[in-house]
């Protein structure tokens, strides 16, 4: 079956070293749509890594930090990566923890209004 997203994803796949996932989830922490190299719960950290998304908006609204944009979590196994595209969307990616993030974070900026586009 072919999503919205998988010439998206597959750029993603070919332009970031060590890509294990990417996945676009909705505010609400459900999974639109994925692609996944390697098998791995990214349902699960969609919907758990949402929390820390809302809490961290939570703390913005509290001191005025300024609205969250990335996040990366480097691990022993895994470099998680969030982006948010808009309010109600962001976008998951994970790559193997040897890798550096840079390129993907790189990679997920430069298509991030391709993700936008196929929504509209």
């Amino acid at each position: 079956m072919s999503g919205m997203f998988d010439s998206v994803f597959q750029r993603l796949e070919g332009a970031i070293p060590g890509f294990r996932a990417a996945a676009v989830v909705g505010s609400d922490g459900i999974e639109i749509e994925s692609w996944v190299r390697s098998e791995l719960p990214h349902e699960v950290l969609g919907a758990e890594l949402n929390g820390v998304l809302r809490n961290l908006d939570r703390l913005q609204s509290e001191i005025g930090i300024g609205a969250l944009e990335e996040m990366t979590i480097r691990t022993t196994e895994e470099n998680i990566l969030m982006f948010r595209l808009s309010s109600e969307l962001f976008i998951l990616a994970i790559t193997d923890a040897s890798q550096p993030t840079g390129k993907a974070r790189y990679e997920i900026k430069k298509l991030a209004h391709v993700f936008m586009a196929q929504l509209a």
